[in-house]
């Protein structure tokens, strides 16, 4: 009767606790949560990068007219058409609008932007430009709008490619 004097209790051993989760090796859900979210942080900063650089020649631009519309010389007209041209030869490379006449220029400028800018010029464009007359120059009113129409041109006209998928207006 010796296998009923051993108690099977006295057999048991004690619980075992699993040992405890580490977080580190991480799991392979964890690393395509990293990996995808480094992806979309490149794209983004790549993204913003890109769009903080097309806006550069709009930034110089604006730069330019600032330092123009404190000047007090008779060449103040033709600096700013010229300032334009670059700008519009900057923003629209394909289409060559500084190669445009006066008043050609006038009206790409007119049609490539959504506000209203250089639509009440009270004097003859063509003149004031080549002539070497300072009338226009000496009118603060008319130059302070060409200014204000310019800025404003500046900051708002269109990308080039909205600019090509207008319809019904005629850029150039």
């Amino acid at each position: 009767m010796n296998s009923a004097a051993t108690n099977p209790l006295d057999q048991l051993r004690d619980i075992h606790l699993p040992e405890p989760i580490l977080w580190w090796p991480l799991a392979p859900g964890w690393w395509l949560l990293i990996i995808m979210a480094v992806v979309l942080a490149a794209w983004l900063v790549r993204t913003l990068y890109n769009k903080y650089s097309a806006r550069l020649y709009r930034r110089q631009a604006l730069k330019r007219l600032e330092q123009l519309a404190e000047l007090e010389s008779q060449q103040q007209l033709h600096q700013l058409f010229e300032l334009l041209k670059q700008t519009a030869n900057s923003a629209y490379p394909s289409l060559h609008p500084g190669s445009l006449g006066a008043e050609a220029f006038i009206s790409f400028l007119i049609s490539s932007c959504n506000k209203e800018v250089f639509q009440q010029l009270d004097f003859d464009l063509q003149q004031a430009l080549y002539s070497g007359s300072s009338t226009t120059a000496d009118n603060s009113a008319q130059r302070d709008r060409l200014y204000r129409d310019a800025r404003t041109w500046i900051k708002y006209h269109q990308k080039h490619d909205k600019l090509n998928n207008m319809k019904g207006q005629a850029v150039c």
